[in-house]
């Protein structure tokens, strides 16, 4: 009995109450997964301070990587979730120690001429302390799983920051866009009321450009309000406030080159897939629940004490042995309630790997199909609006069309470009997401724009 009391508290000396492991598996996993060399997440010893990294980015105009950098180094959340850590990490520790001792001290004064009487009393709980390696084993499952879970938290984080930035990106083009269509707007009807003064033009016509004019100046109000409000979306994300929410963007959304796709795309996911490894590592916590239930039911409530008691000069020493007889609890609600949570696991675990499965599939059309779209705007939709602007001014500069055509031909240039925008970001995103899935996540696909906008951005000039 001498070495395994001594093994179990052996093991439980062993269990550290520092974080520092935890943290470096964490990072290295989010390094490797999300392609941010050299991760250092902030610890917490002045948790809410800003790291230095942080303000060296702001110093210089963004781009995503840098903004998903900060966002994993100064989000709150993010923090939020590694301190969690540390709740699976206390319950490792606490379940390899073994149980304090009881001592009992007891004093009886007789009375009369006899000397007070003295009673020692100590007391061990063997059955605990041989348990406590079992515990021990369910908590570092436990506590693997929830690194996993951290880490996976993380790697939301960052393609939420990273889609919230190219929200923003496209959100400055389409506002710059919506400031050249209403300068466009503004010279047609100033062009208008010329016309008009030297009664060249029906009143209904000018009353519709001045329309026009106010509604573009509403176009712009709006489109101005949505970059707000998508760089207040990225600031919350990049856990920024004061000075440094000055932060500025490095340039507008490229267009995405076509990209072969990879190999094996969903045996990669589902080997990557870190929600797989948490219910794996859940289902093993579960199993070994399992095994200690079933050691707790037919093992014996076992304590052993040792008795002294002192009468005048003498001392009568002594030890005992008790055990609980596990008749009617063999822990069978235990076992019971361990089997089904692993059952449960392993059938989440299946699902869950359909569901990657699925996922890569549809985040692959859409790679495929917004990626396309996006290089038809581009490389022939747009183009083909400009040659139309362009002969349209030779046909103006002829005298043979007048401004307003001119004009016309300039706002269905920025309506296909604001279409193409929403396409090129249609794009980055569903490549975000094919990223994330190879990363080890299978967050959903939201995507923002319209597969017809094409087809509406060439039908909303059609009347001109």
């Amino acid at each position: 009995m001498k070495p395994l009391v001594l093994l179990c508290l052996l093991a439980s000396a062993c269990a550290t109450t520092s974080m520092s492991s935890d943290l470096s598996s964490i990072e290295r996993s989010v390094s490797a997964r999300g392609a941010l060399p050299l991760l250092s997440l902030p610890r917490f010893d002045v948790p809410e301070a800003t790291p230095e990294e942080v303000d060296q980015l702001l110093g210089k105009p963004l781009d995503a990587d840098d903004a998903v950098r900060i966002a994993l180094l100064n989000n709150r959340e993010a923090r939020a979730a590694l301190a969690e850590v540390g709740i699976a990490r206390g319950a490792l520790v606490q379940a390899g120690l073994v149980p304090n001792p009881e001592v009992e001290f007891e004093v009886r004064a007789p009375g009369g001429d006899q000397p007070p009487q003295i009673d020692l009393g100590l007391e061990l709980n063997l059955s605990a302390t041989f348990l406590a390696p079992l515990r021990g084993g369910v908590a570092e499952a436990t506590l693997d799983a929830e690194r996993l879970k951290a880490a996976g938290v993380l790697l939301d984080l960052a393609w939420e920051t990273r889609v919230a930035f190219y929200e923003v990106q496209a959100l400055q083009q389409k506002f710059d866009l919506r400031l050249r269509a209403f300068a466009s707007q503004q010279a047609s009807y100033e062009t208008a009321a010329e016309l008009s003064k030297v009664g060249n033009l029906p009143a209904i016509t000018l009353a519709n450009e001045l329309a026009a004019v106010e509604l573009a100046r509403v176009q712009v109000a709006e489109a101005e309000n949505a970059l707000l409000d998508g760089r207040e979306a990225l600031t919350r994300k990049l856990g920024l406030a004061g000075a440094r929410t000055r932060w500025t963007i490095a340039g507008p959304l490229p267009t995405p080159k076509e990209a072969p796709a990879p190999d094996a795309t969903e045996a990669k996911a589902i080997a990557a897939s870190l929600e797989l490894a948490e219910l794996t590592h859940r289902a093993e916590a579960a199993s070994r629940k399992v095994g200690l239930a079933k050691t707790e039911g037919w093992l014996p409530h076992l304590s052993a004490g040792f008795h002294g008691e002192r009468d005048a000069a003498l001392w009568e020493l002594g030890a005992h042995v008790t055990v609980g007889l596990p008749v009617f609890d063999r822990a069978q609600g235990r076992q019971l309630s361990a089997r089904s949570e692993y059952d449960a696991l392993r059938a989440r675990a299946e699902g869950q790997a359909l569901h990657i499965r699925s996922a890569v599939r549809t985040t692959l059309n859409r790679v495929d199909s917004a990626g396309r779209r996006s290089r038809h705007y581009a490389e022939r939709l747009v183009p083909a609006r400009q040659e139309a602007l362009t002969q349209t001014l030779l046909q103006y500069n002829a005298m043979q069309l007048g401004v307003f055509q001119l004009l016309a031909a300039q706002r269905a240039v920025t309506e296909t470009a604001l279409a193409q925008v929403d396409a090129t970001l249609d794009a980055w995103k569903a490549r975000a997401s094919l990223d994330l899935l190879l990363a080890g996540r299978s967050t959903p696909l939201e995507l923002g724009a319209v597969p017809g906008s094409a087809s509406m951005a060439v039908e909303s000039t059609g009347g001109h």
